[in-house]
């Protein structure tokens, strides 16, 4: 009897645990999905002889996922030299933009402008060569990649791991009362 109490407890352990980490541990991405489109219409407005295309958040961030702490040089630059702040609008960008084209650095350091860079599909974040033809890159999809604008709304992992701590639990609770009623009574 003893082990089937270890075990449940081992199960709904394993249940929390799984919860955890999927609605506690796990962080949802902080990433805008207007971002990229705004950047893409500042360059536009402030650079117009730039490749016309919306720049993926690496852009940015070092990351896909976007967030605090993420930003790369280029948009450390973005927002320390232009003030661009987080949740900022499509004029926020665009001012922002223009506010590092007059400063004219050199994000990277590999000695092109960040703006010349951007005219010439460059991304001004990652030195040349890894950064030549960054800016927007063609993106290659290998096998199992898909392609989601925003993370499925039914999340199901956090309802599956609540519905299995609860079914450990109620299980538990039948064994330990099952082994109340047909314990033998003790001497």
């Amino acid at each position: 009897m003893r082990f089937v109490r270890h075990s449940l407890a081992l199960v709904s352990l394993g249940g929390l645990i799984a919860f955890a980490s999927c609605t506690v541990v796990s962080r949802s991405a902080a990433a805008s999905p207007t971002y990229p489109p705004f950047l893409a219409n500042a360059v536009t407005e402030e650079i117009p002889d730039a490749p016309h295309c919306a720049p993926q958040c690496t852009a940015c961030h070092l990351t896909t996922e976007g967030g605090f702490g993420t930003l790369n040089k280029f948009g450390h630059n973005l927002q320390m030299i232009g003030g661009l702040l987080p949740g900022g609008s499509q004029a926020d960008v665009s001012h922002a933009l223009k506010v590092l084209a007059a400063a004219d650095p050199d994000s990277d350091g590999d000695g092109t402008k960040d703006i010349e860079e951007i005219k010439a599909g460059d991304s001004p974040a990652l030195a040349a060569p890894s950064g030549v033809a960054q800016w927007c890159p063609d993106i290659r999809y290998g096998c199992g990649a898909r392609i989601a604008a925003a993370p499925p709304a039914d999340d199901r992992r956090g309802l599956f791991s609540v519905g299995f701590v609860v079914l450990g639990l109620v299980i538990a609770r039948r064994w330990q009362g099952t082994s109340r009623v047909c314990s033998p009574p003790r001497k």
